[in-house]
């Protein structure tokens, strides 16, 4: 079955494509050589993405005083160019999902996703991290598990079956059933997408922080994230479930023995309403 699998992975034509509006953003950014003109037109390319930024804009948690945003250049000053790039990445990978049939409850997975791509945000500035890095990683951390449904979708609600059956991990029941995980798979994606170095990182060493190589806090932060996004009740399955934070890999690397779980986990626990209702308008629309 692992070889079924990578050979999936090996043949582009098969593979999902990264949204090509997102992609165009990310790397006008990254070379510092735009303008706002040049991020309103190439917005203006979809418009069911320049609609639900606009939403975006004028949701509480990045205009809190209702001041109401109608237009394109004005909604990309309001969520800042550093804030844009992992918002339309969101906004436009969520679309990966549509028509999923089965028991991958995607509405569930894009909820947690956010949840720990807010949460790590939130946490990034506490120990001097990227927060927009930190986002767009938190984000895509499982990506590897919408691909591995999205091309073995009867195998994979076999593993999801074994992982409650039995209680196991996530990547337990993948390797399993299908000899690889999604952490592995995800990390294939993210290089086919030409996505930066960390996130292929993050995605792949999030269940085993302490394997991480170039890096480790952000890696460590990520999977923090997702534990304490599951602490407060958005998760899409029970991997972590009996886990000591405080005896975590994740927790050690993070904080270095120097931090209260409670003095982190609290300030982030106000950050889950608007991850969720983020989710809302990235899953269901404008």
């Amino acid at each position: 079955m692992r070889e079924r699998v990578l050979s999936k992975l090996k043949n582009v034509k098969e593979l999902p494509s990264f949204p090509a509006v997102a992609q165009n953003i990310m790397r006008m950014v990254e070379s510092d050589d735009f303008s706002m003109r040049d991020l309103k037109a190439e917005i203006e390319k979809d418009p069911g993405l320049a609609a639900k930024i606009l939403k975006a804009a004028n949701s509480f948690a990045f205009n809190p005083y209702g001041k109401e945003i109608t237009s394109i250049d004005r909604a990309i000053m309001q969520l800042g160019v550093k804030n844009l790039v992992p918002i339309v990445i969101g906004l436009s990978i969520v679309k990966l999902s549509d028509g999923l049939p089965g028991r991958f409850n995607a509405d569930l997975f894009w909820k947690h996703s956010y949840t720990c791509a807010h949460v790590a945000k939130r946490l990034a500035k506490r120990f001097n991290l990227s927060d927009a890095d930190a986002f767009t990683a938190g984000l895509l951390h499982d990506v590897g598990k919408l691909v591995l449904y999205m091309f073995f979708p009867e195998e994979y609600e076999e593993a999801l079956k074994v992982a409650e059956e039995e209680g196991l991990l996530s990547t337990e029941a993948e390797r399993r059933i299908f000899g690889i995980d999604h952490t592995e798979v995800g990390e294939h994606i993210v290089k086919y997408w030409q996505l930066p170095s960390l996130i292929a990182e993050t995605t792949r060493y999030h269940h085993n922080p302490e394997e991480a190589k170039q890096y480790p806090k952000m890696v460590a932060l990520i999977r923090i994230s997702d534990l304490f996004s599951r602490a407060a009740g958005v998760y899409f399955n029970r991997d972590h479930k009996g886990i000591m934070i405080t005896e975590d890999k994740g927790w050690i690397i993070l904080t270095e023995g120097k931090e209260e779980v409670e003095d982190l986990l609290a300030p982030v626990l106000d950050d889950v309403e608007d991850a969720v209702q983020f989710a809302e308008l990235a899953w269901r629309g404008a």
